[in-house]
């Protein structure tokens, strides 16, 4: 089943990268092309920009989850709505319940945290949503083999487990979240 509302985890900064920026603008132009929607973090700076500019560009509608006084200087024409959150849980959980599927692209820590917050919300019955990430460049190769300890220590379902669905590529990204 399509996957309509995809909520990107994703930098606040660039990278040091050319690539991660045209990964970004590859992931929000297939999200528009694809006819889905974009529910992203509200900020309008580094890789963020990127993706939420290109699904704009691209025909998708940009939802975005802020946090108040952090980005509220934030009121770009691209957003379809706009949501303005306490604190950084509420946006979180606002932003993953919000969505049918997350996907992450490179950032930092707060990326790290947001994917950490699908799986003990799914864990804890909350929600149940599929995690693409795009690994590109092998940016989360030492994450993946840490998941992987995690599931084979038993302390990561089967099932959460086969909710993890790793590509290199946006389209076949988008294509494998639809059919979990």
């Amino acid at each position: 089943m399509k996957k309509q509302r995809i909520a990107v985890f994703c930098g606040s900064r660039s990278g040091r990268i050319p690539l991660y920026e045209e990964i970004a603008q590859k992931t929000g132009a297939q999200i528009g092309l694809q006819g889905r929607s974009l529910l992203f973090g509200g900020c309008d700076c580094g890789l963020m920009k990127t993706v939420s500019h290109a699904a704009y560009e691209n025909g998708a509608r940009v939802y975005s989850f802020r946090i108040r006084g952090l980005t509220d200087a934030y009121e770009p024409e691209i957003i379809t709505a706009d949501e303005t959150l306490e604190n950084v849980q509420q946006r979180k959980r606002r932003l993953i319940e919000a969505a049918d599927a997350c996907i992450a692209l490179p950032g930092g820590l707060g990326t790290l945290d947001e994917m950490g917050d699908v799986y003990a919300m799914t864990q804890l019955g909350d929600i149940r949503r599929p995690l693409g990430i795009l690994n590109v460049n092998g940016y989360f190769d030492g994450l993946l083999h840490f998941v992987d300890t995690v599931h084979r220590e038993g302390f990561l379902s089967d099932q959460d487990y086969r909710l993890i669905i790793i590509r290199q590529d946006i389209e076949e990204l988008l294509a494998a979240l639809d059919e979990v």
